[in-house]
């Protein structure tokens, strides 16, 4: 799997560090407006289609905002293919990364996501190898994948699965309120709205590795997928390739045997909040 390339030509701004550090991760740091309401310059994230709220953030003065819109204008600005175009943000942060992929990728998110469209909050450490961005190796990603309407502060933590081998010198971390524009180029929904606080790689409390956590069964499975976690389940949401919705339960349990044959990614919430994602496999 080869790293991310964004078509958002103006997000230049790279951050650069020896340690796994995401640069001003609370966005407390002071903003300047690029097209006020839509775009954003912010420390350590650099420019983007974001903007910097201070209603109720969840710590400090400030919070980060996407949101999705409809801007021909906008779209023209940063060569978007669509007229729709997403809420994003992205931070690189270039160095030599100690143990990558041994602490959880670790925010605070609230969302409200339009019908048909999928939010993504997504990380990865992964090997630069030489100057060209299509030969960079992927070594550990972690992702969450956020659907309907989420109104009260949500602490995630996600543990980083392992995709290759290598040497961790890149860490990349994008947001961004449409998932099928970021992986497959396909509109954002407008009307769908994101907000970021605390981002961060790692935390000083335990945080147990995903396979402990869940049991996913049968996998692949034609019909019924079975979760089982450590603590009772209050959602499971599924959602295709393409970033759009299919399925959901507030049941242990999952009939996917209407949906189409092919790879869903999945996102478990605990009742008490916690997050764990995964995939599944429709045969």
């Amino acid at each position: 799997m080869k790293k991310i390339l964004l078509s958002f030509g103006f997000l230049g701004l790279i951050a650069s560090a020896s340690a796994q550090n995401v640069v001003n991760g609370n966005f407390e740091a002071t903003a300047t407006d690029l097209l006020p309401g839509i775009a954003t310059n912010c420390p350590g994230w650099g420019q983007g289609l974001y903007t910097m709220e201070i209603a109720a953030p969840f710590a400090g003065m400030q919070s980060a905002k996407l949101r999705s819109i409809v801007d021909p204008m906008v779209a023209g600005v940063i060569g978007s293919l669509s007229d729709s175009i997403p809420g994003l943000l992205q931070q690189e942060i270039n160095g030599s990364f100690t143990n990558a992929g041994s602490q959880p990728l670790m925010f605070t998110e609230k969302h409200v996501v339009v019908m048909g469209d999928t939010s993504v909050v997504f990380a990865q450490f992964s090997d630069t190898m030489g100057a060209g961005p299509n030969d960079d190796v992927v070594m550990f990603q972690a992702y969450g994948l956020y659907a309907g309407t989420s109104n009260t502060w949500t602490t995630v933590s996600i543990p980083f699965q392992q995709f290759g081998m290598g040497t961790a010198n890149r860490l990349t971390i994008i947001a961004c309120t449409s998932t099928a524009y970021l992986f497959g180029g396909g509109p954002a929904l407008p009307g769908t709205q994101l907000w970021l606080d605390n981002v961060s790689i790692g935390a000083t409390s335990s945080i147990t590795e995903l396979s402990t956590e869940i049991n996913v069964y049968p996998n692949p499975s034609s019909d019924i997928v079975n979760f089982e976690a450590s603590e009772a389940i209050s959602t499971v949401v599924l959602v295709g390739m393409d970033g759009k919705f299919a399925a959901s339960t507030t049941e242990s349990s999952m009939n996917i045997s209407s949906l189409p044959n092919g790879i869903y990614f999945y996102t478990l919430t605990t009742v008490s909040g916690q997050k764990l994602t995964g995939k599944v496999t429709k045969i």
